[in-house]
């Protein structure tokens, strides 16, 4: 069985350049939509901050970055970037994560889930880390055309790294279930794919 850190760890070198090669902005449009929430000297946990192109914009404005990655090699890249304060090594699917309950003022997950079938363990997570108010961002693959009705989620690409993408109207029950209030959702286009970026905040209301 092929394992996933081993293959995200040999491509680490490369990732940027992938993605600026692919003209992916997910991670802007990620940030675009979080900037009206957050503040400086905040604390934010980036979950598979990968070499931490989702997390670097939010340094920028002054917030506190911690991170955990399963892949030890793109661990590396971000600690070489000098964005994050604290870096685990951490697969985002074993519960618990190894932080405090409410250790966070906010969390981000971007480009990672459309690697993960279900979402209710990290979306639980999610919550714990979380103090009340905080604002969780993450990205999800939407579907080609809708699932059936009571399908969660579609494999959508198999092989070395299996690709899901989630029904909307299922991430929306999730995030309900969890205690999230959605507060934006936006599709975007990466490459010929189409991506969620979601917002909600931990807690209801405004």
């Amino acid at each position: 069985m092929t394992d996933p850190a081993a293959l995200h760890n040999a491509y680490a070198a490369d990732y940027d350049a992938q993605v600026a090669a692919y003209e992916s902005f997910i991670a802007e449009a990620l940030f675009g939509l979080c900037f009206a929430f957050v503040r400086p000297g905040e604390r934010l946990l980036d979950v598979g901050i990968g070499s931490g192109l989702a997390a670097a914009p939010f340094a920028r404005v002054g917030l506190r970055v911690s991170g955990m990655d399963f892949a030890a090699a793109m661990l590396d890249l971000c600690r070489a970037k000098g964005i994050a304060e604290d870096l685990r090594q951490h697969d985002l699917q074993r519960a618990p994560w190894p932080y405090a309950t409410a250790a966070f003022d906010h969390a981000i997950c971007c480009g990672v889930c459309h690697f993960v079938p279900t979402l209710e363990s990290t979306f639980s997570e999610a919550r714990r880390v979380l103090r009340p108010g905080g604002i969780f961002a993450f990205t999800t693959k939407w579907p080609d055309a809708p699932l059936p009705p009571g399908v969660p989620f579609a494999r959508v690409a198999a092989g070395e790294l299996d690709v899901f993408s989630h029904a909307p109207e299922h991430v929306q029950s999730r995030l309900d279930a969890a205690g999230f209030t959605c507060l934006r959702r936006l599709r975007c286009f990466v490459g010929q794919d189409i991506f969620g970026v979601w917002i909600a905040r931990r807690g209801k209301g405004e």
